[in-house]
């Protein structure tokens, strides 16, 4: 699919420290595309950059092959942009605040209202759109900083860390909601430093490091690239692991460990190789417990910047 967003090159300075160094990535139309670092990696800056707060030092942001630094008006049409921290006005109500910002992207008025209708039942808050904002619960308050960033329709939505501070059911329920929008096709791009749930969400992902992409893809492409041992882990009654291992000698098996009472088995095709360790627990042991676990985001992503750090030392 082509590219709807090109970063091409982009470099930003402040001072002598360079934030962003030579970024480039093609985001997709109509996708979930997630950045991911660690703090200070240049996440934010990035995303300001796309919607030309900051002006690259050098590179550009393209979309559909246009120049957006030439042409913020457009920028302002086509992106919505939510921060990780809210910024609505909490004297207002939450239809005031939708009506506020929807008036400050220029939407018209007879337009104005049918938007902000639909877009209080998208987010869920119909029923407290009378309610000042200063009274909603934190993942309500979340919810209509997003439906603000959506007043104008726009083509893009960015999202800063859009679970941030949030506990685990609110932030299953922002997931769900981001998957909502991106069903109406609208492109999210979205920071997070919560790699699971990146892994969940996003079809595809960048990993930041100190202002440069180590690498981006699908997850599973990301995953397969550089974490290439999937998982066994077992538990049997007698805890014959020595013997089991011993039947496995020939079974393309990269490795094992125990970890309390758990047999972990490593392979690069845990369920081919499955069948023979069942094979083998059959033939010394009773099975209590199987469970197969491929690679995770997190692993991928500590092993790359792992490996940069080692770099950087020598």
């Amino acid at each position: 699919m082509p590219a709807q967003i090109q970063i091409v090159n982009v470099t930003k300075e402040f001072g002598k420290n360079v934030i962003l160094d030579k970024v480039s990535l093609d985001i997709p139309a109509r996708k979930i595309y997630g950045i991911i670092g660690e703090s200070g990696s240049g996440k934010t800056t990035l995303l300001k950059t796309i919607i030309g707060y900051w002006k690259p030092d050098d590179g550009e942001v393209l979309y559909e092959g246009r120049s957006l630094e030439k042409d913020m008006k457009f920028i302002k049409q086509i992106v919505g942009f939510a921060t990780q921290d809210n910024c609505v006005y909490p004297k207002l109500t939450v239809r005031e605040n939708l009506e506020y910002f929807g008036s400050m992207s220029n939407v018209p008025s007879n337009t104005l209202e049918r938007n902000t209708d639909k877009i209080l039942d998208l987010v869920e808050l119909k029923n407290a759109e009378n309610k000042l904002a200063e009274e909603l619960s934190g993942g309500m308050m979340r919810r209509l900083d997003i439906a603000c960033a959506l007043i104008h329709n726009p083509k893009i939505l960015i999202l800063d860390e859009p679970t941030q501070d949030l506990d685990p059911l609110l932030r299953k329920d922002i997931m769900n909601l981001i998957r909502k929008i991106n069903e109406n096709d609208t492109t999210i791009i979205l920071t997070s430093h919560l790699l699971e749930e990146t892994d969940q969400l996003c079809d595809e992902v960048a990993i930041i490091h100190e202002g440069r992409v180590l690498e981006a893809g699908t997850p599973e492409q990301l995953k397969n690239n550089y974490s290439k041992n999937e998982e066994i882990h077992l538990i049997t009654r007698e805890r014959k692991y020595k013997t089991i291992m011993s039947k496995l000698k020939d079974s393309g098996i990269k490795g094992s460990s125990v970890e309390g009472n758990s047999l972990i088995i490593y392979s690069d095709n845990a369920e081919k190789t499955l069948y023979h360790v069942l094979r083998a627990v059959d033939e010394v042991d009773k099975l209590i417990e199987v469970d197969l676990k491929k690679p995770t985001l997190t692993e991928v992503f500590e092993n790359l910047t792992k490996r940069e750090r080692a770099k950087k030392e020598g």
